[in-house]
């Protein structure tokens, strides 16, 4: 990212009634019994939240952190995974949801297989790194976690782990158990979490050399081409329609939404025999790509 120009800055997203600390809103469940070792959780940050803050599509997440009440640790070892994706949704409802069904089409930027939770100030974010910086494209983001402290020693922690939150409708879901939970509730987690998320803090970037790294991560082959176009996507971003156009502007082809595929296929045997330019658009603006039809 040091060839970009950076306009990284760092916000917090509080929106609600604040609420009293609670271990069981996540986004790591110890609990002062320090008896289950895994935890899920899911959270929904909307797009009048997210633009409240400054995220425009476009904006890339560096950092993610919580804010920690506690100043009790967890040396670990454990395996601490985030996981986010661009969403459609405008609310969590449903008293509960499956892992299954909310991890889907989500994208894994942190993990870390020897976690460890440092003893904090009282309070405190405790940030991560993602390994993968991610790409905020429009509409809602939700953001998954996942924790398991079953290789550690007993006990797993030096005390409770509690989190500042707010009161805000219907943005949870969340499970703390002896194995890591294949379902999520929206209002109970041992205790009550019914409408209470956590505060959470981000590094976002605004760089106007994000398109250009997108840009840089997308590819085509063959090219030339005789049949099929390859278009292979290495970003996180999704693309949000195709356009080809021939030497002189002639639009040839149209597609809608392809969405975050690692692969995507164009049949050019209809196409005559030249030069081609293939526009794609994504939350960071137009990419264009130049490929020749034998």
């Amino acid at each position: 990212m040091s060839a970009f120009r950076s306009d990284a800055q760092v916000v917090q997203i509080n929106t609600g009634t604040p609420a009293s600390p609670l271990y069981a809103v996540g986004p790591i469940y110890v609990s002062s019994t320090l008896f289950y070792r895994y935890s899920r959780y899911a959270y929904l940050y909307t797009q009048d939240e997210l633009a409240a803050v400054g995220f425009t599509p476009g904006t890339t997440i560096t950092t993610v952190g919580w804010m920690k009440s506690t100043a009790n640790s967890a040396a670990g070892p454990a395996v601490f995974s985030i996981f986010m994706k661009n969403s459609g949704a405008t609310a969590y409802a449903q008293p509960t949801e499956t892992w299954t069904n909310l991890s889907t089409g989500a994208a894994l930027v942190y993990t870390n297989a020897a976690q460890a939770i440092p003893a904090t100030a009282s309070p405190q974010y405790i940030d991560f790194a993602l390994s993968t910086p991610f790409v905020y494209t429009g509409g809602s983001l939700e953001i998954l976690t996942e924790w398991d402290i079953s290789a550690a020693a007993t006990p797993i922690a030096t005390g409770v782990f509690e989190w500042e939150n707010t009161i805000v409708p219907d943005r949870i879901y969340g499970s703390g158990n002896t194995a890591l939970p294949t379902t999520l509730n929206s209002t109970t987690n041992n205790t009550d979490i019914n409408d209470r998320r956590p505060v959470i803090q981000f590094t976002i970037d605004t760089s106007t050399g994000l398109r250009d790294m997108i840009a840089a991560m997308i590819s085509i082959s063959p090219n030339p081409a005789e049949e099929t176009i390859r278009i292979h996507n290495g970003s996180t971003t999704p693309l949000l329609g195709i356009v080809i156009t021939d030497a002189v502007g002639k639009v040839v082809h149209v597609e809608g939404r392809p969405g975050i595929q690692a692969d995507h296929f164009i049949n050019v045997t209809g196409l005559k025999a030249g030069a081609y330019f293939l526009g794609m658009e994504t939350g960071a603006g137009r990419v264009v790509k130049r490929f020749t039809v034998l």
